[in-house]
């Protein structure tokens, strides 16, 4: 059995399915399989593929459009390798990612699931920008109240536990945020802070073409998550929550009323009184990361005395510490 899976679904891809292909026959690690299905397509996807005479390819095509979380959970049950590796037809992977992140969970058996960052190109390949993602346990877990934490065709995750943990068809253009929400709670999680994607942003992603769906199913997974603080959040501390989130993308503006800043502190108050009492999130990592958030809304509306004293959190070297080790972090995106 190969040590790698790679699972690439397929559908009317044929502008970009080259580039994907070449960068997976050129990786430096060369213990892999890839299962590639075809689902549907009714442009030269096919023929394209069918131009790849490698052994190592196993090639499906679905008699029907299944759409994407069926076409991902079919082909998780042909994986055979020790780790399943996501990859979609419109992405280029670096060189040396399979090798990357099979080092990395060979090293780390602790973690379950291991991510990168990645650089955004376009239609063109240009590249656009960048996504840098936390990269420890106790941040991502965290982190997972509020947003996915990993960018999905970046991921490598252990085949024995994507196995027990398929994608939820209900959760459907956000099946992946639900499935790293479980899966960290089984156990650690990770990502690499190197580029090792090229993640194309174009007008057909589905995160493009779906966004207020997006948006509505994001909510119920964010309720989810901090039902496990036992919380049920009205409707301005549902904004509170995701307010601040808004602005770690790289240009996002927002303007803020002044008098929300109580109303955003008096919910991070509260998330951190509950985790106190649920013992859930590692706590000196829960405040210096509502830490940052408050520093980042704070500095974006120009109210720099805000900035040292948060009302919710205390000075503490530990807190501190991480507080700024996160605002470094911060300036990679």
């Amino acid at each position: 059995m190969p040590k790698v899976s790679i699972l690439m679904p397929v559908y009317n891809a044929e502008q970009y399915l080259s580039q994907a292909l070449d960068s997976i026959v050129s990786q430096s690690f060369e213990d892999w399989e890839l299962i590639l299905i075809n689902d549907g397509s009714t442009d030269r996807s096919e023929s394209i593929i069918m131009d790849y005479d490698d052994e190592r390819i196993f090639y499906i095509k679905n008699p029907v459009n299944l759409k994407l979380i069926k076409t991902l959970n079919k082909g998780i049950d042909y994986c055979g390798g020790q780790y399943i590796a996501r990859m979609d037809a419109d992405d280029i992977c670096h060189p040396d990612r399979l090798k990357r992140q099979v080092e990395f969970l060979d090293s780390h058996p602790q973690v379950l699931m291991c991510g990168t960052a990645a650089a955004v190109i376009d239609n063109s390949g240009k590249k656009t920008g960048n996504i840098h993602n936390l990269t420890s346990d106790d941040y991502l877990q965290i982190n997972l109240m509020f947003s996915p934490s990993f960018i999905h065709p970046s991921m490598m995750i252990r085949t024995e536990v994507l196995k027990h943990n398929k994608y939820d068809e209900a959760y459907k253009h956000v099946e992946d945020y639900d499935l790293w929400c479980r899966i960290a709670k089984l156990g650690k999680v990770a990502n690499i802070d190197d580029e090792l994607l090229q993640y194309r942003w174009h007008d057909s992603n589905v995160s493009v073409l779906n966004s207020e769906v997006q948006r509505e199913l994001k909510d119920v997974l964010i309720k989810r998550e901090l039902s496990r603080l036992d919380l049920i959040p009205t409707e301005l501390e549902l904004y509170c929550h995701k307010v601040t989130f808004q602005l770690y993308a790289l240009g996002n503006k927002l303007d803020v009323p002044v008098d929300r800043f109580d109303d955003i502190a008096n919910w991070f108050t509260k998330l951190i009184r509950q985790n106190e009492i649920k013992h859930i999130y590692l706590q000196p990592a829960l405040v210096a990361f509502l830490w940052c958030r408050w520093a980042v809304l704070c500095i974006s509306q120009k109210k720099y005395g805000k900035v040292l004293f948060p009302p919710f959190a205390k000075y503490n070297p530990a807190i501190l510490s991480r507080l700024i080790k996160l605002i470094f972090f911060l300036r990679k995106k």
